[in-house]
């Protein structure tokens, strides 16, 4: 993950080149997490998902394509619903997301715990803006 950042794929002198975000997948309802060291602006969450899914760890089979739903916060500590097929450059240029320490971070929940999971999150930012 140290050599991970932000960078022109495949080749940094070549005008057609996209740019590749390090990206966290975060299983808050698991405190799991996955790293796609480059995530292409072009491609969408579905891309990344098809391969990562599924999950070791997820012996109930809560995480599957069509059963899960995500998020990344916004600059305002709010949340964006990400869709799987969007693009992350569409995501990322609506201005609103947060790229922390040039690593992009995506919630992944199963839909019976987003609800919960949101509720709490907002909760927490609340208490935090309170401060």
């Amino acid at each position: 993950m140290e050599d991970a950042a932000v960078r022109l794929v495949p080749d940094p002198d070549d005008p057609r080149s996209r740019l590749a975000f390090p990206t966290l997948l975060l299983y808050p309802a698991a405190y799991e997490t996955d790293f796609i060291k480059e995530f292409e602006e072009t491609q969408s969450l579905e891309d990344h998902l098809a391969y990562v899914f599924p999950l070791p760890w997820d012996a109930d089979g809560a995480y599957r394509l069509p059963n899960v739903s995500c998020y990344v916060e916004t600059r305002d500590g709010g949340l964006l619903k990400m869709g799987k097929k969007a693009s992350l450059l569409k995501v990322l240029s609506t201005g609103k997301v947060e790229v922390v320490d040039q690593v992009v971070r995506i919630f992944v929940l199963p839909l019976d715990k987003a609800d919960e999971w949101i509720a709490k999150f907002k909760e927490q930012k609340a208490r935090e803006k309170k401060k």
